[in-house]
């Protein structure tokens, strides 16, 4: 396949940055320079460095794809960059990253729309020090039950997310995700299986790729090795009822459109035994790891992430 029958010009994918998740980020990207070049297309990965936009303007690159994760990559700030310089772009404008990347934010939108949300209290580090953590945990424990999840209010990748189980381990947990961000969310527990779905953008409009379920009990609890390691992390599409297959799908768009996101979104959920869910948070950036949902759920879909991804660059240019 030549390159001029794919897209106008060279791509790029611009993958690193300087956040905690900068290795996640870098395997992300490889993985979508490998399926992209599989679709015949001419593409190159960029860090996120002083020479990213001379270089992309040097190189004549037609379209973007970031596979940032965390702050400068789903914060807004590469977005805003790129649309300094006219580069066309795959996903969410730079005004909808702002929003979306803080999950408390993000969580209170999607409660308004009526979207079923765990509850939360969302707690600073400056808070947390200056009232002290023993006027605060009992009335956190009183509301939100004993067994809790600490995480950072901005990132992923699993990083400072722990599980807490009394109110005596609340204090450290905090402690351990104010290393991540300055502001923690501490959610109310919900038993149940971690199921992702994507949503993609496509020629006929807004379109969500099959369930997948994260299994994490392969002998390893839930943090970032868990989340990373091919050993300790198994991805299936679940075996649901039409009803509750539709019901996710439809949350997961109705999620995407709340936000006001643009080409692709993952949202992640907390599945019930008894068919109920939350929604947990949305992606503005799916990862492409080997352990990604999305290029699973696109194998799933009867396509390949290469192709996806070269859909939604050509949407980009046409833009």
């Amino acid at each position: 396949m030549s390159t001029e029958a794919v897209l106008p010009g060279p791509v790029a994918v611009i993958a690193g940055g300087l956040s905690h998740e900068r290795d996640v980020s870098l395997s992300s990207g490889r993985n979508l320079v490998r399926e992209l070049r599989a679709q015949g297309v001419e593409v190159a990965s960029y860090d996120f460095d002083r020479g990213l936009l001379a270089n992309l303007e040097r190189d004549k690159v037609v379209a973007t794809l970031p596979a940032l994760h965390g702050q400068f990559g789903e914060d807004g700030e590469i977005q805003t960059l790129l649309e300094l310089i006219d580069m066309p772009y795959v996903g969410s404008t730079s005004r909808a990253c702002r929003v979306a990347f803080d999950k408390s934010a993000a969580r209170e939108l999607l409660r308004r729309a009526g979207l079923p949300v765990p509850d939360s209290v969302g707690l600073s580090a400056q808070t947390f020090r200056d009232i002290g953590a023993t006027a605060l945990m009992e009335h956190v424990i009183d509301r939100l039950g004993e067994r809790v999840v600490v995480k950072p209010a901005r990132g992923g990748s699993a990083l400072g997310v722990t599980g807490v189980d009394g109110l005596s381990l609340l204090p450290s947990a905090l402690v351990e995700t104010y290393a991540y961000c300055e502001e923690a969310l501490i959610e109310r527990f919900y038993a149940g299986i971690d199921v992702s779905v994507v949503v993609r953008e496509t020629p006929d409009g807004l379109s969500a790729l099959p369930p997948v379920h994260i299994d994490f009990t392969k002998g390893h609890e839930f943090d970032f090795a868990a989340r990373y390691t091919a050993e300790f992390v198994g991805l299936e599409v679940p075996d649901l009822s039409n009803e509750l297959h539709e019901r996710l799908c439809e949350t997961a768009l109705r999620a995407h459109r709340t936000l006001g996101l643009r080409d692709v979104s993952r949202s992640d959920f907390i599945l019930g035994p008894d068919g109920s869910f939350v929604v947990l948070e949305v992606a503005i950036t799916p990862g492409t790891t080997e352990t990604s949902v999305f290029p699973f759920a696109c194998a799933a879909a009867g396509t390949s992430l290469g192709a996806v991804a070269l859909d939604l660059l050509r949407g980009a240019v046409s833009r």
